[in-house]
């Protein structure tokens, strides 16, 4: 799915069930998938949130944990700049 980063805003916060959302360790709360959707997004897409897509699974807002995560690899990149 092709989506414009412009007219899909990133989440202000984690959802509930956002695999990036610290514990009280301040351990991402499922390392694994948290993981996967890097393997998967980092410099090649946008991850959306599953916890705003409702039953129609229309994208309202990209996951603020991997966009958060990339962000700072792109920071570290030098690409900042190209981020959306």
């Amino acid at each position: 799915m092709k989506i414009d980063p412009k007219k899909v805003p990133v989440m202000k916060n984690h959802c509930k069930t956002c695999p990036f959302k610290p514990n009280k360790k301040g351990e991402w709360q499922d390392v694994k998938l948290a993981n996967d959707v890097i393997a998967r997004t980092l410099l090649q897409a946008h991850q959306i949130c599953h916890g705003t897509e409702g039953e129609n699974r229309k994208p309202t807002h990209r996951c603020k944990g991997a966009f958060e995560h990339n962000l700072e690899i792109y920071k570290r990149m030098g690409l900042d700049d190209l981020v959306e």
